[in-house]
């Protein structure tokens, strides 16, 4: 069974769009949030940590899909539930389900990396192979 973790929240009103319903986009900076808390959860070292240590920048995003299911609004307490979904050499699967209480809002899968600084130029990052021991705290 993978490890999951679950971020609450409470939507705000400027998380809304004028319709008073949350503005899509939303979805994926949530997910973006619950997936640094799922590795936060899971005994994963801050970024700048990573950074200082193994050169590790973070997790940026290669492929983001969701699917909207139902309407949220503000002044409601949502739950987002994260785990990883498939392990591969240099990427992984993150699924994401927003919930408010028993009701699905939102399902979101993430194809993400482990990242450095490209040496060959610095204004690039480049794909490193996930460490073992990040993968094992989070499996």
């Amino acid at each position: 069974m993978s490890v999951r973790n679950v971020y609450r929240m409470r939507i705000a009103f400027s998380d809304c769009d004028p319709a008073q319903i949350v503005f899509f986009a939303n979805y994926f900076k949530w997910f973006d949030t619950s997936a640094r808390e799922f590795f936060t959860a899971c005994g994963v070292p801050q970024w700048r940590e990573t950074q200082a240590e193994r050169g590790i920048i973070g997790t940026p995003l290669v492929d983001a899909q969701a699917r909207f299911v139902n309407s949220a609004t503000y002044g409601e307490d949502i739950e987002i539930e994260s785990c990883v979904e498939a392990w591969r050499g240099k990427s992984f699967v993150m699924r994401h389900v927003a919930r408010r209480s028993d009701t699905v809002l939102c399902e979101g899968r993430e194809v993400r990396v482990f990242a450095v600084q490209d040496p060959d130029n610095p204004l690039r990052i480049k794909a490193v192979p996930i460490p073992e021991d990040y993968r094992a705290m989070c499996s």
